[in-house]
């Protein structure tokens, strides 16, 4: 599984008897928070001035197996030195100088920046910043997701397994599903795409960086229109892309979400919650009643085996889907698999 770092306590300037340091509290944990990263790894720390992302200053650290936190502490300095200054503090692995999401490139950890803090002696906001490259893509994603224990505006390991086989997809490096592959180089005018349980959008906006000519809808509870929304308005989606965000409750009546008929829904690491999938089910049954051509993407990392209602439950609506596994790296340079089933629902199956 990939491991992520997260600021236990956001970075600031700290007053140090006659000199200022920068201070924050990291660890390296799993996407859901419940496990630490057990191997010796070592990383660098980085004052990056802002807005101009000029490093101010660089230190060595180490996170050691068995830790659970580790202090950073970056300096001292001279007053003068940060007086009117605004800093970005950055931690990443020492031999990795960019995190490239790739079938034989994803980093073990996925580096952090804190959001932007001054010389008020505030800390900078509980968020963190993840700068993904998708293989030669030239827009990387910046996407920002909350340092705390929110599920719902986290990155999860299966959204970035998702991102990797999308751009084996599109460009032809991936042949397993070529329905999909159809649909995302068929040079259409405008491919309608609707996201479930977006979270903070990451799936979405990528798609919308690799591919031209769609219109992408991120959908979720209102709780992540916050960081969804900042997540939009810092992406740079391709030529005539566009990104919204409208809430959606599964549970409510489904509004028409397009223009048009819907081309592809995306749902990424939706299953974990049995009590939902119910809801999860009959809200693509009814997307897809209106579309009937839509095809389905679930991207799903197994943690439990409740989990496995979800498929009996698209198998009753008259959904069939192919399979194929994504693989990520986890510890001791061993690899977890994430799921990739590519769903249409076949003509006169469909359950009401």
């Amino acid at each position: 599984m990939v491991y992520y770092i997260r600021f236990l306590k956001t970075p600031r300037f700290q007053q140090q008897k006659k000199s200022v340091v920068i201070s924050a509290l990291i660890c390296i944990t799993t996407d859901l928070g419940d496990d630490f990263l057990a191997e010796d790894v070592d990383l660098t720390a980085s004052w990056i001035q802002y807005p101009s992302h000029k490093i101010r200053y660089q230190t060595a650290l180490q996170w050691q197996a068995g830790t659970r936190q580790i202090p950073i502490l970056l300096g001292p300095f001279s007053p003068n030195d940060v007086a009117r200054q605004t800093a970005v503090l950055k931690i990443q692995l020492a031999d990795v100088e960019k995190d490239v999401l790739g079938k034989h490139s994803t980093p073990l950890v996925i580096s952090g920046c804190s959001a932007p803090f001054g010389p008020q002696w505030e800390p900078a906001e509980q968020l963190i910043r993840r700068d993904l490259n998708i293989a030669d893509n030239v827009r990387p994603l910046r996407i920002w997701e909350e340092t705390g224990n929110s599920i719902a505006r986290h990155i999860w390991d299966a959204a970035l397994a998702a991102i990797i086989f999308l751009e084996q997809v599109i460009t032809s490096a991936e042949k397993s599903m070529p329905l999909l592959g159809q649909l995302l180089n068929s040079g259409k005018s405008t491919l309608q795409v609707v996201e479930l349980g977006a979270g903070c959008g990451i799936v979405g906006i990528a798609l919308a960086t690799m591919l031209a000519n769609c219109e992408v809808l991120l959908t979720d509870l209102p709780e992540v229109s916050e960081i969804v929304t900042r997540n939009i308005n810092e992406a740079s989606p391709r030529s005539s892309a566009s990104i919204k965000f409208q809430t959606l409750d599964w549970d409510d009546p489904t509004p028409n979400l397009t223009r048009g008929p819907i081309d592809l829904i995306l749902v990424s690491d939706c299953t974990y919650n049995a009590d939902s999938l119910p809801a999860l089910v009959s809200v693509l049954n009814r997307l897809v009643r209106g579309s009937p051509e839509a095809m389905v993407l679930v991207a799903l990392k197994r943690r439990h085996e409740s989990e496995a209602i979800f498929f009996d439950l698209m198998r009753a609506a008259g959904f069939v889907s192919l399979q194929v596994k994504v693989p990520l790296p986890a510890q001791w340079e061993q690899v977890d698999q994430i799921e990739m089933h590519c769903y249409q629902q076949e003509p006169g199956l469909e359950r009401a």
